[in-house]
């Protein structure tokens, strides 16, 4: 498919997407009409066909605008799951390949309770057993675990880190605690380890200069849910009538001056994003560089243009019949996701000055 096709395919889930967001957020729910339309549809291998990081960033765009919680499971699934390309084995390459393609889904289980922003450093250790490693201990905020079938994970063996794709098998536990302020459907649940198998043939073999789908896509995210509070923020405005002369609300300075105002957010947030996404396809040597500045400017901008259309609506934008508060809710999760602004702006400082490497 050209990249206008795969756009369009976008858009179609999408608008599903959107009607049943409201329902899956309020009842803690996984948007499984979600998953299995794009299971079927060719944006699930868009990146193993061939579709650049420019096109994959604007699809997790348009699927967050619909629910930003799927639109982070799906980015999540896609991170983990072409994970199987840093595998040393062809014929578990093949094999992964062939599972991907057919719709399987894969789960990111990396972030350890104490672990904070840590998750490319683990500190549980497994143990050495013929044929690779056991693991007991948890991982959290895995989105979409439950219905996962692999997990890309990782644990200190033999003293230094290592990343796996295991089977989510009997010995692995899914808790169920996600009640959470926004991204209620991402169900990204604690997850238990109980003498869990590493084995050493799915055992990854990293390469830090190759980019990663969900570096790529995490900044999409926010201006996805930017988008969809400005769209919002737009169409009340126009609508919303005043007394005593039935005037539009768009006529008032304030309410220009905020439209404006977020539009040159998002667009300079979004510009960011595009510019991170060609130095990836590109494969410029500051493409990770770039992609931890989009993910601040992008995380930032949704919040200030999520507040800024609550506040335009007032009373109004803050009845849960109105999809405003959600986004809201929504935006406050990016800042949040690893790595946040504070430990990026961190690492930035000190590499700019030549102080430190790549953060952990």
């Amino acid at each position: 498919m050209t990249d206008a096709d795969l756009l369009a395919e976008a858009e179609r889930l999408q608008a599903v997407l959107a009607e049943h967001a409201a329902r899956h957020d309020r009842e803690t729910s996984f948007p499984e009409e979600g998953r299995e339309l794009i299971t079927r549809s060719p944006l699930n291998t868009a990146l193993l066909d061939g579709a650049s990081w420019q096109t994959f960033g604007r699809i997790v765009s348009i699927l967050s605008r619909g629910n930003a919680s799927f639109g982070t499971v799906w980015l999540m699934h896609q991170g983990s799951g072409c994970g199987f390309l840093a595998l040393p084995d062809p014929a578990q390459v093949g094999f992964f390949a062939a599972e991907f393609r057919r719709g399987v889904w894969f789960g990111n289980a990396l972030s350890e309770p104490t672990s904070g922003n840590m998750f490319l450093m683990p500190r549980q250790e497994a143990r050495r057993v013929e044929g690779g490693w056991r693991l007991s201990g948890a991982k959290r905020f895995v989105s979409g675990c439950e219905h996962a079938s692999y997990l890309l994970t990782n644990a200190v063996c033999d003293g230094q880190p290592a990343f796996f794709l295991i089977d989510k098998d009997a010995s692995i536990q899914v808790e169920d605690i996600w009640d959470t302020m926004g991204m209620r459907a991402t169900r990204s649940q604690l997850v238990h380890f109980h003498d869990t198998l590493l084995p050493e043939s799915r055992r990854l073999v990293l390469d830090p200069t190759q980019p990663n789908a969900i570096a790529v896509g995490l900044p999409w995210i926010s201006l996805g849910i930017a988008e969809a509070a400005m769209a919002f923020a737009l169409e009340y405005a126009r609508e919303r009538k005043l007394p005593p002369d039935n005037r539009p609300l768009a006529e008032m300075q304030w309410i220009q001056f905020a439209v404006a105002d977020m539009s040159i957010r998002l667009e300079a947030a979004r510009s960011l994003a595009q510019r991170s996404a060609v130095a990836t396809d590109r494969r410029e040597p500051d493409f990770p560089i770039l992609q931890m500045q989009a993910k601040v400017v992008a995380n930032e901008a949704a919040v200030a243009i999520a507040t800024a259309a609550l506040e335009l609506a007032g009373g109004s934008g803050y009845l849960r019949s109105r999809p405003i508060e959600r986004y809201l809710r929504d935006a406050m999760s990016g800042p949040l996701m690893a790595w946040s602004p504070a430990v990026i702006r961190d690492f930035l400082g000190k590499a700019l000055l030549g102080l430190q490497g790549p953060p952990a």
